[in-house]
Order: structure tokens, then C-alpha cells, then sequence
């Protein structure tokens, strides 16, 4: 479980994902893997999730947690 913290928000690279798009920077997303899916309607275009600090310091081991929610 990813813990939902300001430590991880400053770690997280979901802003820099192909997917990430407007509707998600509007409503300031970020760190789907520790709070839930994106309430935006996601075309998924790629996923960073991989090379993620949080993903790899939680042992996580799925992708695209904005279209799936939290770990």
C-alpha cells in the first residue's frame, strides 16, 4: 500500500506521463497508486509507472493505477 503523503506527492512522476493530460492538471492529480483512479476519463497513451521512485520503493508491480486506482 502506498502510503498518500507529501513525501510521495514530491516524488511522484505522473505529471510527466503520456497519459497525464489537461483534465488531470486542472484538477491537480497526482499519485494515483496511494489515493485512487483518475476521476478524468483516461486515454491511455503510455505508462511511466515503472520508473517511478514511489513504484519501486513500494514494490509495486502494476501500471496504469490512474485508470485502476491505488496499489
Amino acid at each position: 500500500m502506498v502510503i498518500d503523503n507529501e513525501e510521495n506527492s514530491k516524488l511522484c512522476t505522473c505529471p510527466n506521463c503520456p497519459s497525464y493530460d489537461a483534465c488531470m492538471k486542472g484538477d491537480q492529480e497526482t499519485l494515483y497508486c496511494g489515493r485512487a483512479m483518475s476521476g478524468c476519463e483516461v486515454s491511455p497513451k503510455g505508462c511511466i509507472c515503472q520508473s517511478c521512485p514511489v513504484y519501486e520503493e513500494n514494490g509495486l508491480t502494476d501500471s496504469y493505477y490512474c485508470i485502476n486506482g491505488k496499489a
